[in-house]
């Protein structure tokens, strides 16, 4: 092992400057007032809202999380990493420009646009002290945990110290956004992409000139014993062997898990929202859906594989993850040593400020300037907004130090974020969906949550049987799995949420008086949803009644995008792997696939304009809002 010389602290500490030093040039830009704040003013161009997307999900955990399961399982192991590529191309041929249009500052804005009184004000109060004390901190602490591994494995920092450098470098990630907000935000990103790109690249390069080359290290993986990835398979395999996906994970992760990224919720909204157009938002969502999922995997893949060739052996080290931090200084020679880990770090800084300032919109936005002080001045909510960052900061270091490791964190997201699924699709698709059918799901949610994961109720003999859990060890007779813990059954318990939650939100609206009429109508008239779910309130308007995009045309777009990204992922694949006369072949499909992509949503967005005669129903609505909440 090589430890970093001063040359590469020397390029660690210019990159950490310069961010801080973006942070300061937007201080008084991001700060004139809310919309500057936490939305940029509205002006992000596509190529900037993209790269901050994919800047802020390529987190420092993201390329250490990778490369561990291709070490412990093979390529065919990270679709929890792939599968919400489903839902992010239904983001860009559809949803990503929806929410443009709404023109909201954060996305459960939305609550109180769909439903009407109290029931909707609960939502939204709920939704943002949801997102900001819960989601946010526990998204943060797994990103934290990352960088715990970076300063131990790559710097070589001392368990000791490791604490006090993780401090330092949020405390940057504070600065930046805490003084410019989403400005600097965004425009850090950018840096830190070119950054990573770079990095990331040159590090799986030199990783596969230090085993031979392409076709060697192909050889050497295949000969590999003892690993369930020698096929190099790149398709998903599905079953119950080693390094197999459960059948209930399938479910999970291709039935639920892209649903969220789909529906382009939280920070994913809260750039869709900053940038310029719907055009733009659309473009910007395509970016990150094709470098992020197509193209970004495939170096921390390589270096996964090589470092199995390298590293056969951590050490003694149990977590995999520690593998990827340990290339970089076996690798990468001083200087760029110093680059790739000022990649990583500023990765770090880019998620966590993302983060950070995503929270502290929620809870300035949606309960302080909602429910505590709306007649505020601007200047007072951005005030507000950056002691909101600092709680972020605090609460996701105190859950970091609970959590036992990243993919603890991981596994806990996935499931309480399975609860939202049927709920946040029925409120697009069915016009009788109601505030009090929401509430009863989040009421379920909430009881079903509590009972599985904390005080695992249905750890028992019934469940043990059905999923095949509840097997004791027959030397110590301890019982290590059961339904709330069971690494295959993460599926099993989304799935239950879902159903929980789902079928709550669906008997609970039909036991409830549907919303107001004129409110659905004017809802209707600002996000246009489907027509063939809202068929009873759009007979009622005054005005003919234009989908922004026919639910065929949509579905064609979708399975156009799925096909040329799925192309894509698998085209690179091939060429690296082989065989690459396939890869070249699916890489050409790919191409045609993304410039008729381009072509169809230049088309609906040059149709996504309001129409006039439905404005009189959106500021009946907006007035509506106003007398409410006055």
């Amino acid at each position: 092992m090589h430890s970093l010389e001063s040359l590469d602290y020397l390029v660690i500490a210019v990159i950490m400057l310069s961010l801080i030093g973006v942070g300061l040039y937007f201080t008084k830009k991001g700060g004139e007032d809310m919309d500057s704040f936490f939305v940029s003013g509205r002006s992000l161009p596509w190529y900037i809202g993209g790269t901050s997307m994919i800047a802020t999900s390529f987190a420092a955990d993201t390329p250490l999380w990778v490369s561990a399961l291709v070490r412990s399982h093979g390529v065919h192991y990270i679709w929890q990493f792939w599968a919400p590529v489903i839902g992010s191309v239904l983001a860009f041929v559809y949803f990503g420009r929806k929410w443009r249009r709404m023109a909201f500052v954060t996305d459960i804005e939305f609550m109180e646009a769909r439903y009407g009184g109290a029931p909707a004000k609960a939502l939204r109060g709920w939704s943002g002290a949801w997102g900001a004390i819960i989601i946010c901190p526990l998204i943060s602490a797994w990103v934290i945990k990352a960088m715990e591994t970076i300063g131990r494995e790559a710097v070589g920092l001392p368990p000791e110290s490791q604490v006090m450098v993780t401090i330092a470098v949020v405390t940057v990630a504070l600065l930046m956004c805490g003084l410019s907000g989403l400005f600097g935000v965004v425009y850090t990103d950018f840096i830190q992409f070119i950054l990573a790109t770079v990095g990331t690249i040159l590090l799986a390069v030199l990783s596969v000139k230090a085993v031979g080359g392409l076709d060697m290290m192909v050889e050497k993986v295949r000969a590999l014993p003892d690993w369930g990835g020698t096929e190099l398979s790149i398709a998903p395999r599905i079953g119950s062997g080693d390094g197999e996906m459960s059948v209930w994970n399938a479910i999970g992760y291709f039935g639920f898990l892209w649903i969220g990224v789909g529906l382009c919720g939280a920070y994913q909204a809260q750039r869709l929202l900053a940038s310029k157009d719907a055009k733009n938002a659309a473009f910007a969502q395509l970016l990150h859906t094709v470098v992020y999922y197509a193209l970004m995997a495939w170096p921390w893949i390589l270096v996964g594989l090589c470092s199995m060739i390298l590293i056969p052996d951590l050490g003694g080290v149990a977590d995999q993850s520690a593998a990827y931090p340990r290339m970089i200084v076996m690798i990468m020679p001083i200087g760029l040593k110093g680059l790739l880990v000022a990649a990583l770090l500023a990765a770090f800084i880019s998620t966590i400020s993302t983060l950070f300032n995503w929270g502290s919109s929620y809870l300035v936005n949606d309960i302080y300037r909602r429910f505590i002080n709306p007649n505020a001045t601007e200047k007072n909510y951005v005030t507000i907004a950056r002691v909101a960052t600092v709680l972020m900061a605090f609460a996701g270091a105190v859950i970091s130090i609970w959590a036992e490791s990243m993919q603890v964190l991981l596994t806990l997201a996935f499931v309480l974020g399975s609860s939202g699924v049927v709920p946040g699709v029925l409120r697009w698709l069915w016009w009788r969906t109601t505030g009090k059918g929401e509430l009863c799901a989040l009421i379920v949610s909430w009881v079903m949550t509590i009972l599985l994961i904390i005080v695992n109720a249905f750890d028992n003999a019934w469940t043990d049987s059905l999923f095949g859990t509840g097997l004791a060890d027959p030397v110590t007779d301890e019982v290590l799995h059961h339904l709330s813990n069971d690494p295959d059954l993460v599926g099993a318990r989304m799935l239950i949420m879902v159903l929980a939650s789902g079928i709550a939100c669906i008997v609970g609206s039909l036991l409830t008086k549907a919303e107001d009429m004129d409110h659905l109508k004017a809802f209707a008239a600002r996000a246009r949803p489907f027509a063939f779910g809202w068929k009873p309130v759009v007979s009622q308007m005054t005005v003919v009644y234009v989908e922004e995009e026919p639910l065929g045309r949509t579905l064609c777009s979708w399975a156009i995008g799925l096909v040329t990204l799925l192309s894509g992922l698998f085209g690179v694949g091939k060429l690296l792997l082989g065989p690459r006369d396939l890869g070249l072949g699916l890489m050409v499909v790919a191409v045609v696939g993304t410039i008729w992509t381009i072509r169809r949503i230049r088309q609906d967005c040059a149709n996504d304009v309001a129409q006039p005669d439905f404005l009189e129903e959106i500021e009946q609505l907006d007035a509506k809002q106003e007398e409410a909440q006055s």
